[in-house]
């Protein structure tokens, strides 16, 4: 009788650990179960798979985010003015030349778009003023894109005032043609020196071809090419806050090999 008891005894307790292991395994796993947010068919065997529910809501976000810059991409309208003068001609901590990180950060922009984008582009120095790629539907000009923007080269001196009147030239006639109607312009003048001479300043003039872009509805951003010599000097820095519609629309590049990730910043800021 006694051996009898000492086997009941053990068999209570060893049932005893079992439940209390038991009960620690589902608090430390959080449920007997993973938490999940909805299920999914394994599109092999057509079987129910349980879906985390943080992995989902991450991918998800990732998705709308991806399919939000596609659906920019049909509207995006953007024109560039971009600075050749000889200082472009200076070299960068990468080795390369500013104008060279310029060309290719501009060609990586371009490459983005669709051909429902609208996109142009213009350039100065003190020898002359182009309109390399005239503001146009991206599918009818992107032929041409490539060896316009690979042929600037870095010379002259900075005619600031000058270029921004072109610039408003080009835009004024884009804002008003019929097969442009409902787009928002955007208008990103890139820079790496104040004007020169000093006479060129835009904000010296009456009207400011500055605000006349503005005026258009165009909304304007401004991106600074900086050096160790000039982060010391903040009148670029002043004159490009100044053109720019608002102060969150100016940036600036502590070297040239900082732009082309900034003209991203710039596009994603654009297509918010």
């Amino acid at each position: 009788m006694h051996k009898i008891n000492q086997s009941g005894r053990g068999g209570l307790m060893l049932i005893l650990l079992l439940v209390i292991l038991f009960i620690s395994t589902v608090f430390f796993a959080d449920g007997i179960f993973p938490k999940v947010s909805k299920d999914s068919l394994n599109p092999k065997s057509g079987e129910s798979v349980a879906i985390d529910e943080q992995s989902s809501t991450s991918t998800d976000a990732l998705q709308l985010k991806t399919l939000k810059f596609k659906d920019c991409l049909n509207t995006i309208t953007v024109d560039l003015l971009l600075d050749r003068t000889g200082s472009m001609g200076d070299l960068t901590p990468s080795g390369q030349t500013k104008i060279n990180r310029l060309k290719e950060a501009v060609l990586s922009l371009i490459s983005k778009f669709n051909d429902n984008s609208i996109i142009g582009v213009q350039s100065f120095n003190s020898l002359s003023i182009t309109n390399d790629v005239p503001i146009s539907y991206y599918k009818d000009v992107k032929g041409m894109i490539p060896d316009k923007i690979n042929s600037l080269s870095a010379d002259g001196q900075t005619p600031t005032h000058d270029a921004l009147v072109f610039s408003y030239g080009r835009l004024q006639e884009a804002v008003a043609n019929p097969s442009f109607n409902g787009r928002k312009f955007n208008f990103i003048l890139i820079s790496d020196g104040e004007p020169v001479p000093s006479s060129q300043d835009p904000r010296l003039f009456n009207p400011n071809p500055a605000d006349q872009i503005k005026n258009l509805g165009v909304n304007i951003y401004t991106l600074g090419i900086y050096d160790p010599n000039q982060v010391k000097n903040p009148e670029l820095a002043n004159l490009l806050k100044s053109i720019a519609s608002k102060p969150e629309n100016y940036y600036e590049a502590n070297n040239a090999d900082e732009v082309s990730g900034l003209l991203d910043t710039i596009t994603a800021k654009i297509c918010e």
